[in-house]
């Protein structure tokens, strides 16, 4: 079986106000060896049982996966690798700027790492301190000039549009300056407003007076300027040079299977029997269960949904249209045993004609550039 494999690192130096990821604070504290060893023993047990023989991507998220010492990355990265017979074809983990150093980049890729993603989000010092990101503006330019020196792999940067205090002006300077180092593939993100969040808060008490039109304007003359360079977007967010597509997420657009490891890691399995398991982001309970003997899978510490064929149909068009290839109409019967929906076709009609999407019967359906910008509108016209 093939399979691809998302691994959390639930921990930060601190947590920005806008995030709203599961991570927690960790300080100056290292990432402990009891909760690497209780990773390890799940990407053990949930490889073996599902009998898995290549594992084509990797991925290591966060948090903050650059505050794994050596000796833990390369404890993570041979456990994995004893279920593949392949070497993997894409291995990403997560940088935050401060930690980017020479001999990090040199340890990643002794482990075998082929694409670092660096956090990159702003350049301005008032914005980033804003937001609290722990990088400040002279960190940033510092890690991007040690990996232009120094990374042999390739690499992906994150930038957000739109923070608090960041301006037109400032912000198509940061864009600017990302491009001049050359990155083979941007994620251009508007920022989201999460209620739940600390700038969340603040925006709906109005203590921080945020325009959200203002926002949407920034962020396409930042496509804009990425597409003025060279880069091709190829979903929602994402940009790059041609070939250099992200792999592993296109795992997620695709709605191919995954394994989630970690406290908070999420797994999907399709077809049938669909189902999603979600750890438990308790990280004493997940460290406490995965280090136990004699436990098994089944009794792993989260939450499991059952996955009928209609949430999956309805996440295959809507991951699908995420991307510029869109959804192939043909794999839609065979996985679901029925065609599109006549309602769906309809409407997939109109957008067509609308010059907002192209379908071409039979075959495929997706949103053109423009198009993929009213992408929620399109899904609340089909549910």
């Amino acid at each position: 079986m093939n399979i691809s494999l998302y691994i959390h690192i639930p921990f930060c130096r601190s947590k920005c106000d806008y995030c709203d990821f599961f991570s927690v604070p960790c300080g100056k504290k290292d990432i402990s060896d009891e909760y690497v060893s209780a990773l390890c023993r799940e990407i053990d047990t949930r490889c073996r049982s599902n009998n898995i023989g290549v594992i084509d991507t990797v991925y290591i998220g966060g948090g903050t996966p650059s505050l794994l010492k050596v000796s833990q990355l390369e404890t993570i990265s041979k456990t994995f690798r004893k279920y593949t017979k392949v070497p993997v074809s894409e291995f990403t983990v997560e940088v935050n700027p401060d930690d980017v150093t020479e001999d990090l980049l040199a340890m990643f890729q002794k482990c075998g790492v082929t694409r670092l993603s660096c956090g990159v989000q702003a350049f301005e010092e008032n914005v980033l301190s804003g937001v609290k990101r722990r990088s400040s503006g002279k960190t940033v330019v510092k890690a991007l000039d040690v990996i232009k020196n120094n990374w042999k792999g390739i690499f992906s940067a994150d930038i957000i549009s739109a923070l608090p205090g960041q301006t037109e002006e400032s912000f198509l300077q940061g864009v600017k300056k990302l491009i001049s180092y050359k990155p083979e593939h941007i994620s251009l993100y508007s920022l989201t407003i999460e209620d739940e969040t600390p700038l969340g808060k603040a925006v709906l008490s109005n203590r921080i007076l945020y325009d959200f039109d203002k926002a949407d304007d920034m962020w396409l003359l930042g496509k804009k300027l990425l597409e003025k360079n060279g880069y091709k977007q190829y979903e929602v967010s994402n940009f790059c040079f041609a070939g250099y597509e992200a792999k592993h997420n296109m795992v997620y657009w695709q709605l191919k299977n995954y394994i989630g490891c970690g406290a908070g890691a999420t797994g999907s399995r399709y077809g049938d029997d669909g189902v999603r398991f979600t750890n438990t982001e308790n990280i004493s309970e997940y460290c406490s269960f995965w280090n136990s003997e004699g436990k098994t899978i089944e009794e792993a510490p989260g939450i499991e949904e059952k996955l009928s064929l209609e949430i999956q149909s309805f996440e295959f068009i809507m991951m699908g249209l995420r991307t510029l290839k869109g959804i192939n109409l043909v794999e839609y019967k065979e996985r679901f045993h029925r065609e599109i929906p006549e309602k769906i076709k309809a409407i997939m009609h109109e957008w067509a004609k609308n010059k907002r999407a192209e379908y071409k019967a039979g075959l495929c359906f997706s949103l053109t550039s423009e198009g993929l910008l009213f992408l929620n509108e399109f899904l609340r016209q089909i549910i």
